[in-house]
């Protein structure tokens, strides 16, 4: 038996009786090796990562604004203290704008590894995005003793509009690095995204489904082929790019593909499975399940 929810974008398979076909090698009869211990590294973990991206795509409208928040140099080791600040900053939001929500998401910022916020959501009113900034920047400034005037670029506001995808890479792209100096802080920093004023947040009505093994192979089709159109649009873009395209550019097209790939390959051999597909793709799924849940055949 298995379990399937439907969102706008997003597409969840849990496998009821936890039997995946993909099994762990059995160990051998020779004693294991024992592993060499590695330093402890930061990182941002597939699983938070995959839960920040179910939050954006499981939002029901699109966020109107990106807030930036930078720190001053020097700014302390403390990954609390980071915290502290944001805590400070969304009290003050919830003051100002009561009917706003945020996503938010800490990174290093560029190479010199200061904490760096992204946060995205709604004022909950119309608010011209100057009038927004000025009001941040004086409040964030204040929070972490930097000067309004003349720190102008501690802040930024940006209002959203068009490709919601892109946004939602943007925000929960991989954690890179360099730590540099702020190593422990982000070694001891336990969440690297969250929720304010979550009540007010736009979520999505999910639609959930139990499947049986047939039903859930027609589904698993259907999702592998919207995957390998995404591949397909990936592969055109590599295409047509030409000597003058920046290397970077290039290898991370080749990586996207091939985490597709892979992504495809576990797809198969699994019950439990997460992914993000065209709007209109969840909309067939859709009705294909509808279409079997009024026959009986799901």
């Amino acid at each position: 038996m298995y379990q399937i929810t439907l969102g706008p974008k997003i597409i969840v398979g849990a496998d009821l009786t936890k039997k995946n076909i993909l099994r762990k090698a059995k160990a051998t009869a020779q004693p294991r090796q024992p592993k060499t211990r590695k330093p402890p590294e930061p990182c941002f973990s597939d699983r938070s990562r995959n839960n920040l991206i179910k939050a954006l795509n499981g939002l029901s409208e699109l966020p109107e604004v990106l807030l930036t928040l930078s720190y001053p140099d020097g700014v302390g080791t403390d990954s609390k203290q980071w915290k502290a600040d944001l805590d400070r900053l969304n009290r003050r939001l919830k003051y100002q704008f009561p009917e706003s929500w945020w996503i938010w998401r800490i990174e290093p910022q560029g190479q010199s590894g200061k904490p760096h916020y992204h946060i995205v959501g709604s004022t909950g009113q119309r608010t011209d995005p100057y009038d927004l900034w000025k009001w941040l920047q004086e409040r964030w400034c204040r929070i972490v003793g930097m000067d309004p005037k003349k720190d102008q670029f501690a802040t930024n506001v940006k209002e959203i509009k068009g490709d919601s995808g892109k946004l939602d890479r943007y925000i929960s792209a991989p954690e890179t690095g360099p730590y540099m100096e702020y190593r422990e802080g982000w070694l001891t920093l336990t969440n690297r995204w969250g929720k304010m004023n979550r009540e007010n947040i736009p979520v999505a009505a999910l639609t959930p489904y139990r499947l049986g093994q047939e039903t859930m192979d027609e589904v698993k089709g259907m999702v592998l082929a919207s995957v390998q159109s995404q591949i397909g649009e990936l592969e055109d873009k590599l295409g047509t790019m030409t000597n003058t395209t920046a290397h970077r550019d290039r290898i991370t097209l080749k990586k996207a593909i091939k985490g597709k790939k892979d992504y495809m390959y576990r797809i198969r051999f699994r019950g439990d499975f997460f992914s993000i597909l065209a709007p209109e793709h969840i909309e067939l799924i859709h009705k294909v399940l509808e279409h079997r849940k009024a026959n009986g055949t799901l």
